[in-house]
């Protein structure tokens, strides 16, 4: 069983009221580099290959056991 008047501090918040004393030690990312979205790899719609409608079509999130895996399927062309 813990003891519920224990003064120590856990360590998280220690360590941010240590930065907040010393604001010149805390040290960021660089200015100098902003990034387009026009650059940006990861949001650029053009460049998402992982999937596509057509293969979402034939995707399916249920259970075997739903009994309807025997109807029979349009492909899709």
């Amino acid at each position: 069983m813990k003891n519920k008047n224990s003064q120590k501090k856990p360590f998280f918040a220690s360590f941010l009221e240590k930065q907040l004393k010393d604001p010149e030690t805390v040290k960021g990312g660089d200015t100098g580099i902003i990034t387009s979205i026009l650059k940006d790899s990861v949001t650029k719609p053009a460049l998402d290959t992982v999937t596509s409608p057509k293969d979402d079509m034939m995707h399916t999130l249920k259970y075997p056991s739903d009994g309807d895996d025997d109807s029979p399927t349009v492909p899709l062309d």
